[in-house]
């Protein structure tokens, strides 16, 4: 019976150790590489902002531009006795324009200002890609993981039906004890709990991911292997390009729209004028016979701005202190990610030598001592459950292993956003 027993388990590693390879056929499974290009193509938020920097540049174009000239059409002096145009000499009918003209050049400033949040805009959409991509990524990864989790724990409740059977086999022939049946049923019992609650993030994940995918896509399987990216650059080098982050060009394009405020705030201390020309038609002829003469006329309207401290001042001193705290805001978001690259860089060094101290050590170590717990338990040395502690210690390492390779490439991912990569 025992080697009936130990025959089994020999099948049943042989059985796993292949499967735990990840060497399925990835035909129709949905890569990493094909979820990011279907959430960029997918995502409203990226063609809003796309809109949006459209828009700001069209409306930059309008904001250069002179107001339109107003036409003036009237009559005046008109008798009110008789109402004629013809009675008196000074009735007369009046067409004019009128133009006006702003304070110096702040169409010109009012234009980079619009240009520039337009330039904003097209940033924050680079900016946004690399923030769409790094969640599809993570979000990916997971799935991955708690997939592959799923495929361990199955592996366990598999070995653990066998050695069930093997328990039966022994109790029924007065060769082990019932308690040993009870703790297998025991384990089994926990192993499905365990794959409900997996079953459940699967399914949590798969949405998160639907959202940017869509339901079908998201659906799909998933390749057994990981996807595999270049190493991080030196931790010195990326600090230095960290400057060319898009959510920091994002802040450098906020800084020069609020310079293009400050210039705009300045110009309105100069006065702003409006012109007028119109030409006056009267009917009638004068005592003498003679038609009465037209009349021409033209003026100027000049804004006197003698009183600005209440108003140009303020709008100054405003325009100043929303460019400093566009500055301020840059810094801090510099700061931000500073403090990521340092922990992400940590995490990534820390968990790359993990993973070597598992494939180097663990692994091995945890399925010689599977195979010497199956040594003494045929020479009855041990009872079943330090067998059962042995086999399920080493999934439970398979599964630890796993969980440091998904961390460890979702930590490059995070990189790869520092990076400003997509």
């Amino acid at each position: 019976m025992v080697c009936n027993f130990l025959y089994r388990i020999g099948l049943i590693l042989l059985l796993i150790y292949p499967l735990s390879s990840y060497t399925a056929s990835i035909q129709g499974t949905l890569t990493l590489s094909e979820s990011e290009q279907l959430a960029i193509n997918n995502s409203p938020e990226l063609h809003q902002i796309e809109a949006n920097a459209h828009a700001l540049e069209e409306e930059a174009v309008a904001k250069g531009q002179f107001s339109d000239p107003q036409l003036i059409v009237g009559a005046a002096n008109v008798p009110t006795n008789s109402f004629s145009f013809t009675q008196d000499d000074m009735t007369m009918i009046n067409v004019g324009l009128q133009q006006a003209f702003p304070r110096g050049r702040s169409l010109t400033a009012k234009s980079k200002q619009t240009k520039a949040l337009a330039k904003g805009q097209q940033r924050k959409w680079q900016e946004q890609e690399a923030m769409l991509l790094r969640n599809v990524r993570e979000t990916w990864l997971d799935l991955y993981y708690w997939i592959g989790a799923r495929k361990v724990i199955h592996e366990n409740r598999f070995l653990y039906k066998q050695l069930l059977k093997a328990a039966e086999s022994q109790y029924s022939a007065n060769k082990g004890n019932q308690s040993d049946v009870l703790q297998v049923q025991v384990e089994l019992s926990r192993l499905n709990d365990q794959i409900a609650q997996i079953e459940q993030r699967i399914d949590v994940l798969r949405a998160q991911l639907g959202r940017w995918i869509g339901m079908d896509n998201a659906s799909r399987s998933l390749p057994h292997i990981l996807p595999h990216w270049p190493k991080p650059l030196p931790f010195d080098l990326m600090k230095s390009k960290l400057q060319q982050h898009p959510l920091l060009k994002v802040d450098d394009a906020n800084i020069e729209a609020s310079r293009a405020e400050v210039a705009y705030a300045k110009e309105q201390y100069k006065p702003g004028w409006m012109l007028d020309v119109g030409y006056s038609v009267r009917q009638g002829r004068m005592a003498n016979g003679q038609s009465r003469s037209n009349f021409v006329g033209a003026q100027a309207t000049v804004d006197l701005p003698i009183f600005p401290g209440n108003r140009q001042n303020r709008e100054l001193e405003a325009s100043f202190l929303r460019l400093e705290a566009a500055q301020l805001d840059q810094a801090a978001h510099y700061k931000d990610l500073l403090k990521e690259l340092d922990s992400q860089y940590a995490i990534w060094r820390s968990l790359s030598k993990r993973v070597n101290l598992y494939r180097s050590q663990l692994i091995p170590e945890a399925k010689q001592n599977a195979k010497a717990a199956t040594l003494a338990y045929q020479n009855a040395a041990i009872d079943l459950t330090t067998v059962l502690r042995a086999y399920s210690n080493e999934l439970v390492i398979r599964l630890e292993r796993l969980q440091i390779q998904v961390e460890r490439t979702k930590t490059r991912a995070a990189l790869l956003y520092l990076e400003g990569i997509t």
